[in-house]
């Protein structure tokens, strides 16, 4: 057996503040805390001490706290030394560690060891970053609840469900000289549509989850001088992008995530798109633009209401929108699809994120169970087929071999969501996304 390494590592952002806390997580983490700290309080207790250096000197007077394995986040025995906020100290006493013994903790090792310890499963895992990098407050909820295990008991008890209905199937395979209960087939068909139906109402979720995530994509985009900029202002509440009365001003792409309505929606200021650029800067701006407009969930069409210009850059979803309706003497009258603002008053403005929210088809009444990952729907996808293939041999009498594999194979790739079988390179990715110290 190769014995478990030490780690440790900030837990707490760099930088100066009133506390920093360092996390030390492994099998040497009491007795390198008790050569740097002395005798250590009951775990779960904080204590007042001084650390010391390997020469012996007095790095920081701070606190230190003890979670005995596995009552502990990781599952390991756990050390949190709570020290003055001054980077040069934290260094120091990680320093001194490692000269014990420990080695600096890789992103995200923390939380990885706590799955391969039992303590969390993968879904949850994935939610400790969404937690952290959730943006809205709605973001923040979500990630909690599956923080809490609210999907992975949604998981399990379709699995619960699948592996009786792979009982009765493959009970039925290995004992072909009896006829099948006719009446249990029925049941069990039943029992199929009711596991069908689930999975369905999750990917449902689900699909809710991913884009609660990662937010929306929206582009602004529109011939030059027509307001772009401005608008963009205007969402931000301050001056992220150069406004001017020059053609061409904006060149490069300018992103502002805005929080509306607890849904985090990226704004991307493009350059003003025209088909004679006048020179190869232009052009350049004008090609990441169509590459934004391909990217983007919707695009918002800019045009200044009293000089309007032929534009069609083949985008399929769009909101027409006409600037400076302040100065057009013509009628102003709002359409779907279609909203008059003035960028520089904000006149006309809620009624067009009315309309964003609608054409994104944002639900701002619907609450989201949970946060959600693009690899939880296409594991929910795969595994609902699977299920619905099974089903249908069922009712057709098709073979109870099919039904059994297609059983087997729905079972292996919802389990993917939990606790994958084959997992390296996946764990390797999930958390290579985590910051270090979590």
């Amino acid at each position: 057996m190769i014995e478990k390494k030490t780690i440790i590592a900030p837990a707490t952002a760099s930088g100066r503040g009133g506390i920093s806390v360092i996390r030390m997580s492994g099998p040497r983490s009491e007795v390198i805390a008790q050569e740097m700290c002395g005798q250590l309080a009951d775990p779960w207790r904080f204590k007042r001490c001084e650390i010391r250096s390997g020469e012996n000197l007095v790095i920081d007077s701070c606190m230190v706290v003890f979670f005995k394995s596995p009552h502990s986040y990781t599952g390991d025995d756990v050390i949190e030394f709570h020290c003055h906020g001054n980077p040069t100290i934290v260094n120091l006493v990680i320093e001194t560690a490692i000269k014990l013994g420990a080695v600096v903790a890789e992103p995200g090792e923390f939380t990885k060891t706590a799955f391969l310890n039992d303590k969390i499963d993968l879904a949850q895992a994935e939610s400790v970053a969404d937690l952290i990098n959730a943006q809205s407050e709605s973001a923040v909820i979500a990630a909690n609840s599956s923080l809490t295990g609210k999907f992975s008991d949604a998981i399990n008890n379709i699995l619960d469900e699948l592996t009786a209905i792979r009982v009765f199937v493959e009970a039925n395979i290995d004992f072909p000289e009896e006829d099948v209960d006719k009446s249990l087939l029925n049941t069990c068909v039943d029992r199929l549509k009711s596991l069908s139906d689930q999975t369905t109402q999750l990917i449902s979720s689900t699909v809710g989850g991913v884009k609660l995530r990662d937010g929306y994509s929206v582009a602004i985009v529109g011939p030059p001088n027509a307001g772009k900029s401005t608008l963009l202002n205007l969402l931000a509440r301050e001056n992220v992008a150069i406004t001017s009365d020059i053609p061409g001003t904006t060149r490069d792409l300018v992103k502002v995530p805005v929080n509306l309505d607890g849904v985090l929606i990226e704004f991307i200021d493009t350059a003003g798109m025209r088909d004679n650029p006048e020179n190869e800067i232009e052009k350049e701006g004008i090609n990441r633009s169509r590459e934004v407009i391909e990217k983007s969930n919707l695009s918002l069409v800019v045009q200044d209401a009293n000089r309007i210009v032929e534009f069609d850059f083949g985008m399929e979803d769009f909101i027409s929108v006409y600037n400076k309706c302040d100065l057009y003497g013509g009628q102003k009258k709002n359409g779907e699809g279609v909203f008059y603002i003035t960028a520089t008053t904000g006149q006309g403005v809620p009624e067009l994120l009315k309309g964003l929210v609608n054409k994104l088809d944002i639900d701002e009444g619907q609450e989201t169970a949970f946060l959600s990952r693009q690899r939880h729907v296409s594991c929910l996808t795969e595994g609902g087929l699977r299920i619905d293939e099974s089903l249908t041999s069922l009712e057709e009498g098709q073979g109870l071999e099919l039904v059994a594999e297609n059983l087997k194979n729905s079972h292996r790739v919802l389990g993917e969501i939990l606790r994958p079988l084959s997992s390296d390179d996946l764990l390797g990715e999930i958390f290579s996304e985590f910051c270090i110290g979590k």
